[in-house]
């Protein structure tokens, strides 16, 4: 009986060890590579690179002037959102409906926030905490790493990677794409 409670333990610390980084403090060097570069570089970041280069926005993310922070969705879900919006998991046609009504840049942009943010600064550990977007709404953090768009919908998203640092920022790997108000 101890022995198995003994494992049953050390399999609960491995596992909470494995789970603790998404959420621990990062490295606040800079990276050597720009958010762009990272990225590229991530295949589960194939439609935000889309995303970005049809809006125009590689460049912003590759500069190496401003610091910002980006809460970076996956191909995930992308395909998630596409689905709620009757495009079943094209992607393709869901970046064209943006692009046609004029809100690619406003979903990009709402993913967005100035400065270098950490993950001890986007999610305070006891109160939720509102973020400024470059798009100029807020989303708001809660305790638990969810990420609270203005939407009311079901595209609220949870901090899955944190603290990926760039030469030009930090990206947070998401895992849904925020809504703003006027999707």
């Amino acid at each position: 009986m101890r022995r198995i409670t003994a494992l049953m333990v050390g399999a609960v610390m491995a596992i909470g060890l494995a789970a603790a980084p998404a959420l621990a403090k990062g490295p606040k060097a800079p990276g050597d590579v720009s958010i762009y570069d990272i990225v590229s570089s991530n295949e589960d970041f194939s439609t935000l690179k889309f995303a970005l280069d049809t809006a125009g926005l590689d460049a912003a993310v590759m500069s190496e002037g401003v610091q910002m922070t980006v809460f970076a969705p996956t191909n995930a879900a992308f395909e998630k959102v596409a689905m709620e919006l009757g495009f079943g998991t094209d992607v393709i046609a869901l970046a064209t409906y943006l692009v046609e009504n004029e809100l690619l840049d406003d979903v990009l942009l709402y993913h967005v926030t100035d400065g270098r943010r950490f993950a001890n600064s986007v999610v305070n550990k006891n109160n939720m905490k509102s973020i400024g977007t470059l798009l100029g709404a807020s989303v708001t953090s809660t305790p638990g790493g969810m990420i609270v768009d203005a939407a009311p919908s079901t595209s609220n998203a949870t901090i899955v990677g944190a603290n990926i640092s760039a030469s030009n920022g930090v990206v947070h790997i998401i895992d849904n794409v925020l809504v703003p108000l006027n999707i």
